[in-house]
Parts: structure tokens; sequence; C-alpha cells
């Protein structure tokens, strides 16, 4: 498993959503569209009365988020322009524009039918374009779009950024709008924003710090799981990974880890456990490796339980529906680092297609902050 990175500071944090823009209210309830909340956001009053109008809604919620998390402290232009980052995560904010696109090509004949006002977003990868040019963010911008782990896979693409020198602050958006009724409605809606930078930076500027987060990224491919040499394959992958972020960050530099793991329970008494899984064979062989890490650790945050090997705890899992946004995890570790003073907490989630994110955040205690190395890795 490669290690590279730095532990990620998180300075400032907004939450943008139909239930409350405050991070606990937002995580309760998980990132989901309230229904028959269609006016919630007014574009004029949040952004301003004019220039906003033609912004898709995941947008306008992500600008909004971004401007909370700087009115919280966040401070991208500590740096200059070109050598700040974005990171966008979205699994569905563009879907309906997308659809009305279709549409209207399909039907009017032509992209020459299509609005000059909205055109321009045609591709997911440019939903962040009106963020990076209003908060200068020069140095790159990224778009993640993977379905539920977009938010924290964006942790690990960005610790992974700081740490090869791309940049030397980040600011990251998760933003969502409901998908539309032809696709079933529903889904997830609002916008929650980090500004992140290296903790020995925001140290030196003598900037607050809410807390670190430290994250790895892993890919499960389904087909490894259908027989047992390939589930030990992937135990043992999700077994380091979890070492790396149970054992490592608290008392010092990362312990090594073997493959025949037996982690100290006494280390991990104190995480909390937050899972969003689906019920996939991928989201099994998750909740299997996390009893199997942190049997001592608190009650999972969220979710029934799910019964696991004789002895080992219930862990907590989303219901088994699918689902492309990225909201739940986003507002899950908006709250955790947010809580003063709070224990730690595990975020985990993943999906059937075998994205697996993990993210420790830790509150701020500074005889705890230390070097964090994100790694990536594939079980074939």
């Amino acid at each position: 498993m490669s290690r590279v990175g730095v532990e990620l500071a998180v300075t400032g944090v907004g939450v943008v959503s139909p239930w409350g823009d405050t991070a606990e209210v937002a995580a309760a309830a998980g990132g989901a569209a309230m229904p028959g909340a269609d006016r919630w956001f007014d574009h004029r009053e949040r952004l301003g009365p004019r220039g906003y109008k033609y912004l898709p809604a995941a947008a306008q919620y992500a600008l909004a988020a971004a401007r909370a998390a700087l009115a919280d402290g966040g401070r991208p232009d500590a740096v200059p322009a070109d050598r700040r980052g974005l990171l966008l995560a979205t699994g569905a904010g563009l879907a309906s524009l997308f659809d009305a696109m279709d549409a209207t090509v399909a039907e009017d004949g032509g992209a020459a039918h299509l609005s000059p006002a909205t055109a321009p977003y045609f591709a997911v990868n440019v939903l962040g374009n009106r963020l990076a040019a209003e908060l200068e963010l020069k140095g790159f911008a990224l778009t993640v779009a993977t379905a539920r782990t977009a938010a924290a896979d964006a942790l690990s693409t960005g610790a992974l950024a700081l740490a090869v020198g791309r940049c030397d602050t980040l600011v990251l958006a998760a933003a969502e709008e409901p998908l539309p009724a032809e696709r079933g409605g529903g889904g997830e809606q609002g916008a929650a924003a980090f500004t992140l930078e290296p903790l020995a930076a925001a140290r030196a500027r003598g900037a607050r710090v809410h807390g670190t987060l430290r994250a790895r990224s892993l890919f499960v491919p389904p087909g490894a799981l259908r027989d047992s040499a390939g589930r030990e394959r992937a135990a043992a992958y999700l077994s380091e990974a979890l070492a790396d972020l149970l054992l490592g960050p608290a008392g010092g530099p990362p312990v090594p880890v073997s493959r025949d793991l037996d982690l100290d329970i006494d280390i991990v008494l104190d995480i909390v456990l937050d899972l969003d899984l689906d019920e996939s064979a991928v989201g099994e062989a998750v909740a299997l490796a996390v009893a199997g890490a942190a049997p001592g650790a608190g009650p999972p945050a969220t979710g029934p339980r799910l019964p696991t090997p004789s002895g080992g705890p219930g862990i907590a899992h989303s219901p088994g529906t699918h689902r492309v946004g990225c909201l739940g995890p986003a507002f899950a570790l908006a709250h955790a680092v947010t809580s003063p003073a709070g224990p730690d907490r595990l975020v985990v989630c993943a999906t059937g297609a075998g994205h697996v994110a993990l993210v420790r955040v830790s509150p701020a205690r500074p005889s705890r902050l230390t070097t964090q190395e994100p790694s990536h890795a594939e079980v074939a």
C-alpha cells in the first residue's frame, strides 16, 4: 500500500442543507432532500442579487457552503492564488441539467437550441468552475464523482496533492441535487465545504484548527469476493488500511502492520464508528473488517445493526438502497470535526461497485496531531 501525504487540518467548515445549516442537523438527515421544500434556497439572499440565477443549483449550494467555510475561519487567500486547489465531490449534482440538455437535443433538433446560460455545464467537471473563479483557486480544480464515496475520496486526493507540492491549501466542496422525477426523484440535496491545509502551516499562521482528517481510499473488485482466497486478500488490505488509521495517528508515526493483524483493543476504545454502507458483498466485507479491527470501539453513530461473526459487535449500516450522492459521509465528517472535545470518529463508506473510503476524524488535541500518510490500494 503506497504511503504519501500530510494530515489535513480543517480550518473552516460550511454546511448548506434544506434541514438547516448546521452540521449536526444536516448529518442527522443524512443528506436527504426535504420533501416539498422547493424554495428552501434563495440564491438572491444567499449569494447576491445578480449573477447567480442561471448557475445549476448544486453550484449555488457549493458556493454558499464555501463562503460559510471562509466565514468560519478558512483562509485560502493566505497563500498565492496559484497555490490554492479545489476539489469538488458530487454524484448527481448535474443529473437534472444533463437530462434537460439531452431532451432538448433529442426533441428540438440539436445542440443549437441549448440555453447559452447552462450549456457550459455540459460536463460534471465544470460544476466547480464558479467557485474556483470567485475564490481564485488557480492551482488546480478536480472533480471526484464516485457514488457515495466521492467526498471521502476527495480527501485522499487532497492529502496527496498537498504532499507532492501541487498546492499549499485546499477548498473541498461536496454538493448534490435531487435526481429528476424520471429517474425516480429523491436523492440528496445541499452542500458541505471544508478549508484544508497541512497542520504545520495552520499552526504557523496561528489558525484555529477544528480537527484533523486522515483518509484512505481503496478499491475492492466485487469479483474478488466470490471465492475464499479473494475474500481473505480483501480482508487483509482492508485490515491494513484500518490499522494504519486506528494505530498510527494517535500516538506517533504509523505503526508497521503485518497481514496477520492483531490490533491492541485498548488503543481504539475511544473511536465512534459512522458507517455508510450498502448491502452488497463489498459492504459486507468492509463491515466485517471494521468489526475485526475495532471490536472495542464505541457504538456506531447511525443505522440499523448488521449481523457480524460470533463474538463481534453489531455494525451500523445504512439501508440497502442504491444511492449516488456523497452528502451522507460529507455531513458526517462536518459534524464530527465541529464537535469540540468529542471522541475520534471513523467514517467509513463503500459501494457495491467496489469503492471504499475510510476517514479518521480527530478533535484538535495538539499532543495527538501528527503527520498523515494517505494511501490508495486495489485488491485484485
